[in-house]
C-alpha cells in the first residue's frame, strides 16, 4: 500500500459561471470574475460529499437558463445533474436527473428536429449513447445507441450536411463519424484529426464566436485535464476536416480555484448576454483528506 499516496491532498472540481458583454470577450475570459459558483468549498462532513463537480454544458429553454453537470463521490460513479437560472438570475437545483450503472459524464444536452437530447459520456459501457427527454430536464430515455465504440467525450456539430460527431477513442485518437440525421448510424469518415494527447480530447462542445467555429481541447499531455486550447475549424464535411491551434491556454494565470488545471467550458446566450461556464481543479483541504479516510476505515469496518 502506498502510504503517501493515501494521505496526498484530493483533487477538487468546482464550476464557475461567468457572464460576459461580447462574446469575443472570451478570449481574456482569465480578466474577468465569476459571478457564481458550484460545487463543495466545505468540511467533508459525510461520503457524499461531491468531489467532482464538473464538465458542465449550459442550455437554454423555456427562458431559463439550465446547466447540466457530471456529479461524482469518492464512493461512487458519475452521474447528470442539473441547475437552472431565471430571468431574475435566482438559481434553482434540479438535483440529479439521470443516473446509470456505468459511469456518466460530459452531458451534451442540446435542441434537435423538435426534440430536446442528450449524448453523455458513457466510455465505460463501450459505446455511445443518445438520450431523448421524456420530461424535461428530470427523466431521459435512452433511445439507441450512436456509435458502437466506447468514445471519451464525443461531441456533435451540427451542419447543413449533416450530423458530425468528433470522439477520442481509447488510443487518443480524435475521430469524425457522420450521419444524415440521429434517426440513422453513424459512419466513421476515415479521419483521425490528431493523435497529440495535447489537443486530442474535447473540451465540451464546439463554440461558434462571431460566427468562426472552434474546437475546445483539453491538455492531457502529462497530466489530466491541464489546459484549454482553442482550435479554429477551417474546413468540415465528410472528405475533408482542417483545424489551427489560436489559443494555447484559454487562461494566461489561473485563478486560485482552479490553479491544478481545468479542462471544460460551455457557452450560451440567454437575455441578450453571453454566459460561460468552465470547470476548475484544485488540491481539497487536507483536513478533507484526513477524513476521508476515516470514511473510508469506517465503510470498510461496516461491511
Amino acid at each position: 500500500m502506498n502510504i503517501k499516496a493515501i494521505f496526498q491532498r484530493r483533487k477538487l472540481w468546482t464550476i464557475a459561471v461567468y457572464k460576459l458583454k461580447d462574446e469575443s470577450e472570451i478570449f481574456e475570459l482569465g480578466e474577468h470574475r465569476p459571478f457564481h459558483f458550484f460545487g463543495e468549498k466545505g468540511l467533508r462532513r459525510n461520503a457524499q460529499y461531491q468531489a467532482t463537480t464538473a464538465d458542465p454544458f449550459l442550455f437554454v429553454h423555456n427562458d431559463r437558463l439550465y446547466l447540466f453537470y457530471e456529479i461524482q463521490t469518492d464512493f461512487g460513479i458519475g452521474e447528470i445533474w442539473a441547475q437552472s437560472m431565471d430571468t431574475h438570475g435566482v438559481w434553482t437545483n434540479h438535483g440529479q436527473v439521470l443516473k446509470e450503472d456505468f459511469h456518466l459524464s460530459y452531458p451534451q444536452v442540446f435542441f434537435y428536429d423538435g426534440q430536446i437530447w442528450m449524448i453523455p459520456e458513457v466510455a465505460s459501457s463501450g459505446k455511445v449513447w443518445l438520450y431523448t427527454a421524456e420530461a424535461f430536464p428530470y427523466q431521459w430515455r435512452k433511445t439507441r445507441v450512436l456509435i458502437d465504440e466506447p468514445l471519451v467525450d464525443s461531441s456533435l456539430v451540427i451542419q447543413q450536411e449533416g450530423l458530425f460527431l468528433l470522439g477520442t477513442t481509447r488510443t487518443n485518437e480524435l475521430k469524425i463519424y457522420f450521419s444524415p440525421n440521429l434517426s440513422q448510424e453513424f459512419v466513421s469518415t476515415g479521419w483521425v484529426i490528431t493523435n497529440d494527447k495535447s489537443i486530442s480530447r474535447n473540451a465540451g462542445r464546439p463554440l461558434c464566436i462571431q460566427d468562426v467555429l472552434y474546437r475546445v481541447a483539453q491538455n492531457c499531455q502529462h497530466d489530466y485535464g491541464q489546459n484549454i486550447s482553442l482550435l479554429q475549424i477551417d474546413q468540415l464535411s465528410f472528405d475533408k476536416y482542417s483545424e489551427h491551434i489560436t489559443t494555447a491556454d484559454l487562461y494566461k494565470t489561473k485563478p486560485k480555484w482552479m490553479e491544478a488545471g481545468y479542462h471544460h467550458i460551455s457557452t450560451a446566450l440567454f437575455v441578450n448576454e453571453h454566459f460561460v461556464a468552465v470547470d476548475g481543479m484544485r488540491r481539497d483541504r487536507y483536513i478533507n483528506t484526513l477524513l476521508l479516510i476515516f470514511f473510508k476505515l469506517f465503510n470498510k469496518s461496516m461491511a
